[in-house]
């Protein structure tokens, strides 16, 4: 059953992340107009637009690329690198006008000091970008890559299923976790294909992981509070 799923592991991959990102959004997003929320404003309606839109060309570029059609896949990516730049436009965009709503974090961050967690988000999907389109002619790093930057933007979906799970209490604690089970399913699959961890996978994962209670000491610091109030007034400009 291993042998035959293997080469299948990038397709599952992406609709699973694209599937947990639908569904940590389903509530605020997609299937909202089944609760009793007030609307979206234009700024996060577009940026749902482009992460969905994101999200559908992640799953058919590794359609592609399974399929053998490598042709297909680099005509696509021009879309997918503007796709990306949109990304981290709209996303900084959204991360500094939320930044000025008054909001009470389940970490105790104001919303100045929790723009940091936005910021490491786009910081880490832009870093893993780059590289993925630097390496894009050996496929080996190319693909980690990619995947890694669909990982690291994991965080608001996972925020978001726990709040469903009612679990908002252990929010610090468990936000880390539900990425970081997708990290050690790609650890395992390089592990059971080669018997050997790659260690784009291993220094990125790390990355990734390091990175959360990282931003969350960051947004205390006091050096930061400049940085957040700057930011928020970027928002009350957009």
């Amino acid at each position: 059953m291993a042998a035959v799923a293997r080469p299948h592991f990038y397709k599952v991959l992406a609709v699973a992340l694209a599937l947990f990102a639908v569904i940590g959004f389903s509530r605020t997003y997609y299937l909202r107009p089944l609760f009793d929320l007030p609307p979206l404003t234009t700024l996060v309606q577009l940026h749902g637009l482009v992460f969905t839109a994101w999200l559908a060309v992640f799953i058919v570029q590794t359609r592609l690329v399974a399929a053998h059609r490598v042709d297909l896949h680099m005509k696509l990516g021009a879309a997918a690198v503007a796709l990306a730049i949109l990304i981290v436009t709209v996303g900084f965009a959204t991360v500094a006008v939320k930044a000025n709503e008054p909001r009470i974090h389940p970490s105790g961050l104001t919303p100045p000091q929790f723009t940091v967690v936005g910021l490491f988000s786009l910081g880490l999907f832009a870093v893993f970008i780059a590289s993925g389109l630097a390496l894009r002619r050996r496929a080996g790093l190319h693909k980690r890559f990619m995947v890694l930057a669909m990982i690291a933007t994991l965080t608001p979906p996972s925020s978001r299923i726990i709040g469903m799970l009612g679990l908002r209490e252990h929010w610090s604690y468990l936000v880390p976790i539900l990425p970081t089970l997708f990290i050690g399913w790609c650890l395992v699959h390089d592990w059971v294909k080669h018997r050997v961890v790659h260690p784009v996978f291993a220094i990125g994962g790390v990355a990734i992981v390091v990175a959360w209670p990282l931003r969350l000491l960051i947004g205390r610091m006091e050096w930061y509070q400049p940085v957040g109030q700057w930011i928020a007034r970027i928002g009350e400009r957009i």
